[in-house]
Formats: structure tokens, C-alpha cells, sequence
């Protein structure tokens, strides 16, 4: 989807609280002065780029100024540790559930795990509360078709730390219930508070499955960000998992393989749930297939030399 009016206060509060964690003092002003200016410079562009294009080129130039190149990482960590916890509980709770069920449970779960600001460390939640919400809440998108996920090629895409430790629930559920070849994907280098190699050790999902990157660090899924190896896994499956807003807003509109994708996901602003048809809050676990443009053009950049990010 293409950025909005609305999209950038909020990839601006996002750059300022990344300047306030890793940019010194003397060089705050300029830091976000340089990420406003590239924003407006990529919003005034036609086509209008999708907001992770966005957010991801604001906090590349915020992060010239940075001191620490993983101001997020103490949060991430509190993240991890919490919502692990949450995850060892919910593989017992659905140990025993018929498969259907149990993959509902296991996806109501991953996107809950987007909903709960685990990296905020004063924030406080009650665990047997979000434990009911995920055992009762019903999606209002819920387009999983069990069949096409059974011994299929899946490549999972994660988005946050803290929520990586929920999407292990879902990917031993599709590996061991549905006998699927999981590969999961986690960001190339460190990005706000999204999940990466580190993170997925952190919750033992390297212990489940495979684990790759992207090739770099980016916001949502950027395809000429990314490397040729992920590009060539990404190719190579079946199907593909995609957790988070920011998958959804940049994926429709990239090239893509002919490879259908379920979006995981809550509906956390307006522009998102218009787009979604569903309303703000909602859990969304949606099917989309690539249309003509987007394997046209992703032909088109396999087809290229070379790739540039190989």
C-alpha cells in the first residue's frame, strides 16, 4: 500500500525516539532534520513509496548519527525473556487440541504477540489475561487453508523481537502437526526493535527450524534491500508466512514471486484497516496471491547482473 498523510507523523515519532536512545546531544537536531527531509523528499515521489520505505530510509539516516548501533537491543532482550515465558505456556495449553484447532490457536497466538508491546519496559500485562485472549479470540480475516500448508516449502517471515518467541508456537505447530519444511527470516542487521539472528537464538527458534536474514535491515520487506540468497529461498517456496504490518503495507506493491503469502497480522491504524476491510484492533490472517506486475517485475530483477546485494 502507498504511504498516506497519516503515515508520516508516524514514521517521524518513530526516527525521534530512535535520535533520543543512540544520537548525542550535539547532533540530535541535525539527525532528524536529515530523516524529515529524506522522508519528504521519498513522500513527494510518484508512484508514493509504502510506508516501510519510508520508516526504513528515516531510520538508516537517523542511524549516521548514532552512537549505538543497537539502541533497541536491552528492550529486545526484556522482549524475548517475557514473551518466552508466554510461549512455553501456550505450546502445553494447545498441546492436545485437534489440528485445525490448534493451528488457529497457534496463529491467534503469533499475532497476539504483535499486539503486546513486550519491549516497553514498564509495560505490564496480565499473562493468564492475553492467555484467554489468545485462547478465545476469534480473527476477523481467517483465510488458512491447512491442506496448502501441509509438507509445503514455508518461508517465514518475522518481524519483532519478543513476538519471534510466539512465532515459534505457530512454526512448530506447522513442522510438527503439518509436517512442513520451515525456514524462518529474520532481519540482516539491527533496525529498531525487529527480531534478528540474535533474537532468534534467544527464544530457541534456531533450535526448530532454520533461521536466515534478509541481508540487511529494513522495515517490512524490501526486495531490492535484500540479498540474492534470500531472494533465491524466497523464490524456492511453497508458501509464505508473513508476520506484521509492515510486510503487509511493502509486499503487494514489490516484486514478488508466484508464491502465495498469509499475512499475519492486527490492524494497529486507519490506513491499514481500510485497506484490510476490517476495523482498527482486528486480527488478520490473510491469503494474497501475486498478480501479473508483481511476477513480471520479479522476473525481471532475478533476471538482472548482477544483483548487487549477493
Amino acid at each position: 500500500m502507498k504511504a498516506v498523510p497519516e503515515c508520516i507523523p508516524c514514521v517521524l515519532k518513530i526516527a525521534v525516539e530512535t535520535v533520543e536512545r543512540a544520537v548525542p546531544e550535539d547532533s540530535k537536531k541535525e539527525a532528524i532534520l536529515t530523516a524529515t527531509e529524506r522522508v519528504a523528499e521519498l513522500y513527494s515521489r510518484e508512484p508514493t513509496p509504502q510506508p516501510p520505505r519510508l520508516g526504513t530510509e528515516a531510520q538508516l539516516k537517523v542511524m549516521e548519527y548514532a552512537e549505538d548501533p543497537d539502541p533497541y537491543k536491552e528492550d529486545k532482550e526484556i522482549a524475548n525473556e517475557r514473551a518466552l515465558e508466554l510461549a512455553e505456556e501456550l505450546e502445553s495449553d494447545i498441546e492436545n487440541l485437534d489440528v485445525d484447532e490448534k493451528l488457529k490457536r497457534a496463529v491467534v497466538a503469533a499475532i497476539a504477540g504483535n499486539v503486546i508491546d513486550f519491549a516497553v519496559a514498564e509495560h505490564e500485562f496480565n499473562l493468564d489475561d492475553l492467555k484467554y485472549e489468545i485462547q478465545e479470540t476469534e480473527p476477523r480475516v481467517y483465510d488458512i487453508d491447512p491442506e496448502e500448508l501441509k509438507d509445503a516449502k514455508v518461508v517465514y517471515l518475522c518481524d519483532n523481537a519478543g513476538e519471534i518467541a510466539l512465532d515459534r508456537v505457530l512454526i512448530k505447530v506447522l513442522i510438527e502437526d503439518l509436517d512442513a519444511d520451515v525456514t524462518a527470516v529474520v532481519r540482516g542487521e539491527p533496525i529498531v526493535n525487529d527480531a534478528t539472528i540474535e533474537d532468534a537464538k534467544a527464544v530457541g527458534l534456531t533450535e526448530v527450524c532454520e533461521v536466515k536474514d534478509t541481508g540487511g535491515p529494513m522495515l517490512g520487506l524490501l526486495l531490492d534491500d535484500t540479498s540474492e540468497e534470500f531472494r533465491r529461498l524466497l523464490e524456492s517456496a511453497d508458501v509464505v508466512v508473513s508476520k506484521g504490518q509492515g510486510n503487509f503495507e511493502s509486499i503487494p506493491d514489490e516484486p514478488f514471486p508466484d508464491v502465495p503469502v498469509y499475512f499475519l497480522l492486527r490492524a494497529k491504524c486507519g490506513p491499514v484497516a481500510e485497506e484490510l476491510n476490517v476495523s482498527v484492533g482486528d486480527y488478520v490472517a490473510k491469503r494474497w496471491e501475486p498478480g501479473p506486475d508483481n511476477v513480471e517485475r520479479w522476473r525481471g530483477m532475478m533476471n538482472e547482473e548482477p544483483c548487487g546485494h549477493g
